[in-house]
């Protein structure tokens, strides 16, 4: 295939979704200036979104397990350096990384506190940790949704705000913002919905209620929802 072409399909896997823009934009914009720093993306998959860091002046590392979404990352334009390895045992020094980024992947970890605890090591003191998780604050009204849910994604946790705070306490990071996607009951079973009957195609088709969901979202109390995001910090010392 050609650049072109790769970079294309990047857009649209990536960008041309119901959720994931708003989601990433969010989490690059907490991060801060990012023009000279150090950035890891952990299972990052084909490095599409610390590309976009790398564009914002960041020297980024994305790092995933899937050799093939890294051997199609290889082949993007502007693409970060891409590593193949565990978010449970990551191969980097410690206090290496000004800025951890992970999207919506410690909820597919065996071990999501180990993660963490490992994001925390190869964060310097003051660094920055944005990430987000699958809360489904509400998941027990639909069962049978949530279930089809987790094993189409391999879904093992899931992570409400405040337990995700308590587990970043635990590794020394103060959570410094948090806030839901996905708030409203309604907006919920539509995020289980795409998940169980839609998969990847129906996240994309649905890029189209995005601003529906953005809008929905606004109105509804920031107290729950189907994904939570978090900005934490390193503590220092």
């Amino acid at each position: 295939m050609s650049p072109v072409r790769d970079d294309a399909l990047a857009f649209v896997g990536h960008q041309v979704h119901v959720m994931r823009r708003r989601e990433v934009g969010t989490l690059l914009s907490w991060a801060g200036e990012l023009a000279g720093r150090t950035l890891l993306d952990v299972a990052g998959g084909d490095g599409y979104w610390a590309g976009q860091a790398v564009r914002r002046g960041a020297r980024a590392v994305c790092l995933d397990l899937a050799r093939h979404k890294l051997q199609f990352g290889r082949r993007l334009r502007g693409h970060p350096g891409l590593v193949e390895g565990d978010a449970l045992a990551l191969p980097f020094a410690a206090a290496t990384f000004d800025v951890v980024m992970s999207v919506c992947a410690i909820e597919h970890f065996d071990d999501g506190p180990a993660a963490l605890a490992e994001m925390a090591r190869v964060l310097r003191p003051g660094g920055d940790l944005v990430m987000s998780a699958d809360a489904l604050t509400r998941a027990a009204s639909w069962p049978d949704l949530f279930d089809r849910h987790r094993e189409r994604y391999h879904v093992r946790h899931t992570y409400s705000g405040d337990h995700l705070a308590k587990l970043l306490d635990d590794v020394g990071l103060e959570v410094i913002r948090q806030t839901y996607m996905f708030r409203s009951e309604r907006a919920e079973r539509l995020y289980l919905t795409l998940s169980a009957k839609g998969g990847r195609t129906g996240w994309n088709a649905a890029a189209v209620l995005s601003p529906a969901v953005a809008l929905s979202d606004r109105r509804a109390p920031d107290t729950a929802g189907s994904v939570v995001l978090t900005h934490a910090r390193r503590r220092e010392g």
